[in-house]
């Protein structure tokens, strides 16, 4: 975005979000344009020959003020002409009358401010349809973006207080700096007049989300249901208005899809590709990715956060060059290359400008030739106990089925719900595609009689061999009580069977409300699916080619929902894994000087199948990459997940892998 632009958005925002400020600062600008003139005229006066401009700066702003006490006759006609005009421009701006018409404008500019009424001239802004608990993470991420080249309006049927309350209460809670660009306006987004209004037509990327469902709706499927047709609604004509402006630079068209139905239609809507890209996305199949890697690895939840996050490292899609990845491994100064993607490489960075600085490394540490090394996939937990219905199960059942049919690992799942899910969870248990993973000739579901008093049925003799236990959230329950199931399970099997405290308790929360009742317990991984939405919706705004790369992460194995002739379907692998299982003891008894010496060593010598980009010591998650505005690249420096920014190795302290480790690995699987 070119200088000028920025300042015309800069202002567009000052005037909507500070109408009355403007109004006072435009008049007293009118007020100083009218004493410069009055001045210049002045000084043109003859009996002032001689005088200075300052001089005539007091002598007319006095005339203006009290024409009577410094209106004196004089012989020259001219100066008779000019003194009557610098009078007439006092009267203008300073007469009752005047101040009285002025006052009524005033009242209108800012009534039609309140009311959503005027007109913002933004350009390459990012425009955010309908308003859900989602959009104050969304809007908390680009804090760590450009911010003087993001901006952002938020149109929704929701009052303009209530939404910015929301987006206000959530700076406090994750103390996190306040992101300034943004314009909040109440209206309709099936408005042509409030679309205008907002400049959708100027827009770079709209991102449409879905309302929360009506909760005035007794029928949960009835309430679902209306939400997914007032989005696709919206998107159709979003879509359409878009396409009667024939001007300007491709929209991205960000949609947020209910159901697999809602989502293989918008995929497939009719558009004119020069003018708009459309990705419909799924969160119920990306959350349900990410709980389910996150219950077999679970210290990769820290590290989708910090990938899929603009707060430190980035991932960032660029032109493939001439150079292989182990060259560029070799001669980047900061950013690492993951892998080829199509005609594109995929990097992780602190900063797009990093990518291809170059800056080559004493690597004569390492053999010309190095030797071929075993690794071993064995994930850290492998029986998991999903307590709770979703519509995402379907998509964790699926993801866990995938990791054990790709790795060959043994992984085991238990499900419990409440007795109105009794046919629910026996429909999974009956399903083929879940067999391998559901020991049904042992077990059934476990159906728990009394939501308060879960340790009778989930005994302790049950709970002894699982490793994992996930609790979902309802999200077709009303707003109010959507997240009562997963906090009373969690609550009662953990203040009264205290032996599960060894286990790892992942927890959705869909409120961030709800977020503090559990967050001071250390013991626990908390997944709130809002808070994770809000960063990948942040990251397609920004590049929406991002969506294939970040569900590629998420995904292991052949994707039924993918085209079977997909040349790029399922790339990579991202994992975490222990080192003492994963690593050959050759690799445990090496030294190296420095990070990138580790990262070149592992990519070689598992012939570029496995390429390490982080670390994971003492429960704390390090990312192989520069901090923030320092030049102290790959081999000097890492960075702190979340938290703040800490130096892993340094003062010529080697780098070496130890039992308790975990290694962050991108897996090639081409």
């Amino acid at each position: 975005m070119d200088r000028k632009n920025k300042i015309k958005n800069k202002w567009s925002i000052f005037k909507e979000n500070n109408p009355s400020a403007h109004v006072f600062l435009t008049i007293v600008i009118i007020n100083v344009v009218f004493v410069l003139v009055s001045s210049a005229l002045l000084i043109f006066l003859p009996e002032n020959q001689g005088r200075g401009f300052f001089e005539m700066i007091r002598f007319a702003f006095t005339l203006m003020v009290n024409p009577s006490g410094r209106y004196i006759y004089s012989d020259y006609p001219i100066s008779l002409i000019i003194t009557t005009v610098v009078v007439l421009l006092g009267m203008i701006s300073l007469t009752g009358g005047t101040v009285g018409y002025v006052t009524s404008i005033i009242n209108g500019i800012l009534e039609r401010a309140a009311n959503s009424k005027s007109k913002i001239d933004l350009e390459n802004h990012i425009v955010i349809l309908n308003y859900n608990n989602r959009v104050p993470a969304l809007i908390q991420d680009y804090c760590f973006d450009d911010v003087d080249s993001t901006y952002i309006v938020v149109l929704s049927n929701l009052e303009k207080d209530y939404v910015q309350e929301k987006i206000n209460l959530s700076y406090a809670e994750k103390r996190k700096k306040r992101f300034k660009h943004i314009i909040v306006r109440d209206g309709d987004p099936m408005s042509k007049i409030d679309l205008d209004n907002i400049s959708l037509y100027k827009a770079k990327t709209v991102l449409i989300m879905m309302p929360d469902a009506d909760s005035d709706s007794n029928e949960t499927a009835e309430r679902i249901s209306k939400a997914n047709i007032e989005t696709t609604k919206l998107f159709m004509f979003v879509s359409l208005y878009l396409s009667d402006y024939g001007v300007g630079n491709k929209k991205n068209i960000i949609v947020e899809s209910g159901s697999q139905d809602m989502e293989y239609m918008i995929g497939e809507y009719k558009i004119d590709e020069d003018k708009q890209v459309t990705v419909p996305v799924n969160f119920d199949d990306i959350i349900g990715k990410v709980l389910a890697i996150t219950s077999i690895m679970p210290s990769l939840h820290d590290v989708l956060r910090i990938l899929f996050s603009f707060e430190g490292v980035e991932m960032y899609i660029k032109d493939k060059p001439d150079i292989s990845i182990l060259d560029e491994l070799k001669e980047s100064r900061s950013a690492l290359p993951l892998y080829d993607y199509g005609d594109k490489r995929i990097y992780v960075a602190e900063d797009e400008d990093e990518i291809g600085r170059i800056g080559k490394a004493d690597l004569s540490v390492l053999s010309k030739l190095v030797s071929k090394t075993e690794t071993n996939v064995v994930f850290a937990k492998n029986s998991i106990l999903i307590i709770g219905v979703s519509e995402k199960l379907t998509h964790i059942m699926e993801s866990l089925a995938s990791f054990a049919e790709e790795y060959g690992n043994d992984i085991f799942v238990l499900i419990a719900d409440t007795a109105e899910k009794r046919e629910v969870l026996e429909n999974y248990y009956s399903d083929p595609k879940f067999s391998k993973i559901l020991d049904t000739e042992n077990h059934g579901p476990v159906i728990i009689e009394d939501i308060y008093h879960p340790q009778e049925q989930l005994t302790e003799d049950m709970l002894r061999g699982i490793q994992t236990i996930l609790f979902l959230s309802d999200e077709t329950a009303e707003s109010e009580h959507i997240d009562e199931k997963p906090l009373l399970f969690w609550s009662g099997l953990r203040n009264v069977n205290r032996k599960i405290e060894s286990q790892d308790m992942i927890v959705e929360v869909l409120s961030a409300q709800n977020h503090r009742m559990i967050e001071k317990k250390n013991k626990d991984q908390i997944v709130v699916s809002d808070s994770f939405l809000g960063h990948f919706y942040a990251q397609l705004g920004k590049d929406p080619g991002r969506l294939d790369i970040m569900k590629d992460f998420l995904s292991t194995g052949d994707d039924p929902e993918e085209e079977a002739d997909d040349a790029n379907q399922n790339d990579v692998d991202l994992l975490v894994l222990n080192t003492k299982t994963f690593c050959a003891p050759d690799v445990m008894s090496k030294e190296f000087g420095t990070k990138r010496e580790f990262v070149l060593w592992m990519y070689q010598a598992t012939d570029g199948e496995y390429l390490p980009i982080g670390c994971i010591k003492d429960n704390v998650t390090y990312m192989f990459s520069r901090t923030e505005s320092k030049d102290d690249a790959l081999d000097s420096s890492a960075w702190l997940g979340m938290e703040e920014n800490q130096v892993l190795f340094g003062n010529g302290q080697k780098f070496k892998v130890e039992d308790m480790d975990e290694l962050i690995l991108v897996k090639n699987n081409k």
